[in-house]
Formats: C-alpha cells, structure tokens, sequence
C-alpha cells in the first residue's frame, strides 16, 4: 500500500463521515486491518495491506434517515461508476481504489443487487455478514471512529472464506490475515472470546475454520485452541 492510496481511503472516509453516512456502514474486508491497530496497541501488530478493494456492509434494513448521491460525492476524486458482471453490481473505480457496497444476504438468498435509494446505489448480497455486523466495534482511522467487525469475527470468517475461494493466492491471503489477528488477540489475552465466539458458530463452519487451520502449518497453536 503506497501514500496515495492510503490518503484516497482517508478522504473517501471523511467525505462519508461528512456526509452522516459513515456511521450506518461497516468497514470490512483487509482494510480492517489497518484498523486493527487501533485495537491491538499493546500488543505486536503489523498489518499489510495488498488490495485496493474497499468493502462497506451496510447492515438491513438500512438506517439512512437523508438522501446522498455516493457517485456525486466521489466524481471530483476521479472514481469512476462501474457495474460489476452480468447481475451489475455497483462499483466506484480509481487506479488506486475500488468501492464496493454489501448486504447480508438473507433467507435462501439472491444473487440480485440490492437497491440502497438513499445512497443512489445497488449493493451485493453475500453470505456470513451478519456474522460480521452481530459484533462491531469502532476504532480510530483517519482521525475518525469507524465500525469495524471485532477482530475475532474478522479473523474467523476470513479463515471460513479461505477454505471456500477457487484460487490458492486468495485462499493464503485470507488465512495469512486471520492467523494474523488471531495471534494479535491470543497476545492480548482474548483466548476466552475466540472460543466464545467460535463456539458460537454453525457446526459446518467450525469444521471448515479447523480444517482451513489445521492446513496452516504455522498456525498449530491456533488449531489447538479451537480443538480444546
């Protein structure tokens, strides 16, 4: 991540808080991890940031209580409206940030985008995002607070969406970082809450985060945490 791609994400935050909409979203996806920092400050972090996909999940229903035009706001920074594949999801596009906007999916689910008329925008639905949204805690980024997932939901999910995506390079990403923020939290004393909110979890998905660790040769002690 270089100085200008950081500095575009501090003022897309800052447009959005400025505009009263950033406290109904939640940051998710690896910029989290810088985040995190604010989170993990006695203990050793250091978190690395290899995308310009910018996540926002806004939680349903939506709490927008005043209309914003997102490509409005964005246009003068050179974010450019995309729509991705044949369903066209909305995306804002710059060379060094993408913007994407996502809701829970619910129910069976549908692979339609999601209409946020407040916003002016479509949002895509996936599934565990209420897993992320159920815990959320805010935290100092870009000299503002903004929600985030807590860590351990982060890094769970992370390890269950490893075991699920088609490419190795991603699949190693996604564990790399929730092995990453597991440890932070271990560091920090956060044992209990990792086993409390594991165990909290489907038992499907407890078995694919053990097997997606288990995988994982250097993170035996976390294999072993989850087993107790």
């Amino acid at each position: 991540m270089d100085n200008a791609q950081y500095n575009l994400c501090c003022e897309v935050l800052r447009r959005l808080h400025r505009e009263k909409v950033l406290d109904h979203m939640v940051l998710i996806g690896s910029w989290c991890l810088l985040a995190y920092k604010d989170y993990f400050k006695n203990v050793q972090y250091r978190p690395g940031i290899r995308t310009r996909d910018i996540d926002f999940l806004i939680p349903l229903p939506s709490r927008f209580d005043h209309k914003v035009d997102l490509e409005e706001l964005f246009r003068d920074l050179d974010f450019v409206t995309s729509f991705k594949g044949r369903k066209g999801f909305m995306q804002f596009v710059h060379n060094d940030l993408m913007l994407e906007f996502i809701v829970p999916e619910r129910g069976r689910g549908s692979s339609n985008p999601i209409t946020i008329a407040d916003l002016g925008i479509n949002a895509q639905p996936l599934r565990f995002m209420d897993f992320l949204a159920s815990n959320i805690v805010r935290l100092k980024f870009a000299g503002l607070k903004v929600a985030v997932p807590h860590p351990v939901n982060f890094a769970l999910i992370k390890a269950l969406i490893s075991a699920r995506r088609q490419k190795p390079v991603k699949s190693e990403n996604d564990l790399r970082q929730a092995v990453d923020v597991l440890r932070a939290l271990i560091e920090a004393g956060e044992t209990a809450s990792i086993k409390q909110t594991f165990s909290s979890c489907p038992i499907r998905w407890r078995k694919s985060i053990r097997k997606a660790f288990q995988n994982e040769l250097l993170a035996e002690e976390i294999s072993k945490l989850l087993l107790e």
